[in-house]
């Protein structure tokens, strides 16, 4: 049998998993335009999935509709539970990268390494080497923008938002992953 273009982006997708494919990958191994490429994106249909972009990269993901039933599963099942201090470096990275971790020290007014490194580990962020630092810079990651559902970074509450609708965001993200430790 024969896959149709669907079916092999549908594989391929399914495959990558969460870290998903680039815009550029997609068209390289489906040999299509990007045009195409969008074309197939935007007729994609499936009654429990569907494709998301975040930033240049698609995901594979289930349809809004089946949410209570994931949020019932991740909380039977959620290795995703992040501290009080990881949720809180998270977002001072999210809203100031690239940062150092002298960076986020100096915010806090506490070592966070410990955080740091869980949320590396968990691929949420990641530290590259600059020419112009000495130290490694804390970005976040397209894992990142994927988990919490933003298309890009652009998509986070701002501060000319209510201080409400930004905590309330966060409590929604810790929510939708599991709750964290206190």
């Amino acid at each position: 049998m024969a896959l149709t273009d669907k079916g092999i982006l549908e594989a391929l997708l399914y495959t990558a998993g969460d870290e998903g494919l680039e815009t550029k990958q997609l068209i390289e191994i489906l040999e299509i335009t990007e045009d195409q490429l969008t074309t197939l994106i935007n007729n994609y249909e499936s009654e429990g999935l569907m494709i998301q972009k975040f930033g240049t990269t698609y995901v594979l993901t289930t349809q809004k509709a089946a949410a209570h039933y994931i949020e019932k599963l991740i909380e039977q099942k959620s290795n995703m539970k992040l501290s009080q201090a990881a949720m809180e470096v998270l977002s001072i990275i999210a809203y100031n990268q690239p940062l150092t971790r002298g960076d986020i020290e100096m915010i806090r007014g506490i070592n966070s390494d410990g955080a740091v490194k869980t949320l590396i580990a968990r691929g949420i962020i990641e530290a590259k080497d600059e020419d112009n630092s000495r130290s490694q810079q804390l970005y976040t990651t397209d894992l990142f923008l994927n988990v919490f559902g933003l298309e890009s970074l652009e998509a986070l509450p701002t501060t000319d938002e209510e201080d409400e609708e930004i905590e309330e965001f966060f409590s929604n993200l810790v929510n939708q992953k599991g709750e964290y430790n206190e």
